[in-house]
């Protein structure tokens, strides 16, 4: 699947979650610590955190992150990763999701939106992002802190991230990573709206095969 199609099925997932009112399971986006959870200065290839979610809704729709831009303005391509809680991580839920050319603003902190396939996961998980492919000049620092956790819950004592060859609980001075997290439950999704936005998806993946094949 191309980079066109992958970001045609993300639009339809992001109008999915609006139509089918998903709620917030999980918000640490409020009280800035002014601190970031950087990727070279630490040798980390991917950060992230433990997090309790709240209510019942449990099938993810929308993941938002935020990252710091030491360089300038640019792109570059970011993975959101979800696993299972383990010792410290477990297996892996669903696979990568991707975003590929993302632009950002040159010195300043930006938000990564993450379209989920109503991906099923469990009441504790762990979520990690990693950076790569950076054009000319821009260099993502990391990932910003914030504390508390508004909705849901997370242990402040360390964070989650990956030096290369595994995983290690990063010391973060008493924060968590900035992450908000949207799902909604199977009742709330209509079947004749599940089948027009498959039928969509389904139409517009043929479009652009007729288009490449042109």
């Amino acid at each position: 699947m191309n980079h066109i199609a992958r970001n045609v099925l993300a639009s339809l997932c992001l109008l999915s979650a609006q139509a089918f009112g998903s709620t917030i399971v999980y918000s640490n986006t409020t009280t800035d610590t002014g601190d970031t959870l950087a990727y070279a200065q630490n040798g980390y290839t991917q950060i992230g955190d433990r997090i309790q979610l709240s209510g019942t809704d449990r099938l993810a729709t929308l993941a938002t992150v935020q990252l710091f831009n030491l360089g300038l303005s640019g792109t570059f391509d970011a993975t959101l990763r979800l696993f299972n809680v383990g010792s410290p991580v477990g297996t892996q839920i669903g696979s990568d999701i991707v975003q590929t050319g993302i632009a950002v603003p040159a010195g300043d902190v930006f938000n990564v939106a993450f379209a989920l396939p109503n991906l099923l996961v469990p009441d504790n998980l762990i979520f990690t992002v990693s950076a790569a492919n950076s054009s000319s000049g821009v260099d993502i620092i990391g990932l910003d802190m914030f504390e508390p956790p508004t909705v849901g819950s997370s242990d402040n004592t360390f964070a989650i991230a990956n030096d290369g060859t595994n995983f290690v609980q990063a010391a973060t001075a008493s924060e968590n990573v900035f992450f908000e997290l949207q799902a909604t439950s199977p009742a709330s999704i209509p079947e004749p709206m599940t089948t027009a936005l498959a039928g969509s998806a389904l139409l517009a993946l043929v479009l652009l095969r007729r288009r490449a094949a042109g």
